[in-house]
């Protein structure tokens, strides 16, 4: 009988239960998020943003700051170098001065190449005693030059007269006829050794390679106007140099 009483009421309470409101049992399950927990999240995500802005803000100054400092040290120098530019023109203002480009003038047939006059006589093939003669006569002398620069000035020169390319070997103003393997321009300095002024005849022996029978240096067209001792008696053409 109890046990028959006790089956009845559990029905009941069930039975109770199915009958709720949906939106009870939600409640129950789900209950709302707390007023003050809501307000906890906001006001995190605002003190992040805020520390975020102040971040930014500062590297902004920083920015600032910087730029501001590069251009007062442009400024200094742009100053500056106004100061220089200005006591140089009043140094030569007070020493009658100007600043005017100089260039080398040369009467013709001697044209201006570098700070000397060149002429470059093609039709007149000599041995290199009568080709220095010829410069002679011009008021000049055989061409020497002292650096790569000259060398290169003087190749350029060259390969312009010679437009047509004839195979023209060309006398400069070198020699070793006083002292074997001691090579001199005729103004008495050393003339310069090894690349990029000396050629050779077989692509490995450099020259000066003709010992005492080739004392009269010259450039070898056959060898893109490298320099070499030829024979003294031999036939070039003479280049002069004022």
């Amino acid at each position: 009988m109890l046990s028959s009483l006790a089956l009845v009421l559990l029905v009941t309470l069930a039975a109770s239960d199915a009958m709720k409101d949906p939106e009870s049992l939600q409640s129950e399950m789900f209950p709302p998020i707390h007023p003050n927990c809501t307000q906890s999240l906001t006001d995190y995500i605002l003190l992040r943003q805020e520390v975020q802005l102040s971040k930014m803000a500062a590297a902004e100054e920083v920015r600032t700051q910087l730029t501001r400092e590069n251009l007062q040290v442009l400024t200094q120098v742009r100053d500056a170098l106004s100061q220089v530019s200005e006591t140089l023109t009043q140094r030569n203002q007070v020493n009658g001065n100007s600043v005017v480009e100089t260039r080398r003038t040369c009467d013709p047939p001697f044209t201006p190449v570098g700070a000397s006059c060149l002429l470059l006589s093609l039709g007149q093939k000599e041995d290199w005693a009568s080709a220095r003669q010829f410069c002679v006569g011009k008021g000049a002398d055989l061409a020497h030059f002292s650096d790569a620069a000259g060398y290169a000035a003087i190749l350029d020169y060259i390969n312009k007269i010679n437009s047509q390319n004839d195979m023209v070997d060309v006398w400069l103003g070198g020699t070793d006829e006083a002292l074997e393997g001691t090579w001199l321009w005729v103004t008495g300095e050393l003339m310069p050794r090894g690349t990029p002024f000396w050629g050779s005849s077989d692509g490995y022996e450099a020259a000066p390679d003709g010992g005492r029978s080739q004392n009269c240096a010259g450039l070898y067209k056959r060898d893109q106007y490298y320099m070499h001792d030829f024979r003294c008696n031999g036939s070039a053409a003479p280049l002069c140099q004022k």
